[in-house]
């Protein structure tokens, strides 16, 4: 079956008109997060807000390709270098308020919410994977929190 003229112009328009609806709920989300991030630390909330500016503008100049990255000089490599990074951060940060420690399913959810795209299993591996760093403790069956030698070295810095 063969697409008229007029059904591929629909199309396209369609596309276009859910590509502008994505794009502001990417910046929705990304206000909320900077927002989020300035309460905790407001000069980490600057650096975020300093960070996106100059990617959109950098982005604006750049002509249009497929495969468009964030970090168009990274190698796929160092991207996940730097994710794995991100996340470890994330984690320790959600469950260093709670000295209780805070449970796997609580964890998963909060990242959802963030837009952390993970299985509960990979959550699972990489809090062992932290655990084995010294970096946190396990408190509980499922219930994780910042180890002692992590407390110290961020009441130290």
């Amino acid at each position: 079956m063969r697409a008229t003229f007029e059904q591929n112009g629909d199309f396209i328009a369609l596309a276009g008109r859910e590509a502008r609806e994505e794009a502001q709920r990417l910046l929705a989300r990304l206000e909320i997060l900077i927002a989020g991030l300035a309460a905790k630390d407001p000069h980490a909330g600057l650096e975020l807000r300093r960070a996106a500016v100059e990617f959109l503008v950098a982005s604006g100049d750049l002509p249009m390709r497929s495969g468009l990255s964030v970090v168009a000089s990274a190698r796929p490599a160092d991207r996940a270098s730097e994710k794995h990074g991100e996340l470890e951060s994330i984690l320790l940060e959600l469950v260093e308020g709670d000295e209780a420690g805070m449970h796997v399913d609580s964890l998963f959810e909060l990242l959802a919410e963030m837009g952390v795209e993970m299985t509960k299993g990979n959550l699972s591996v990489k809090l062992h994977r932290m655990i084995k760093a010294g970096r946190l403790i396990s408190t509980g069956r499922g219930c994780y929190g910042l180890s002692a030698m992590e407390r110290a070295r961020r009441m130290a810095g």
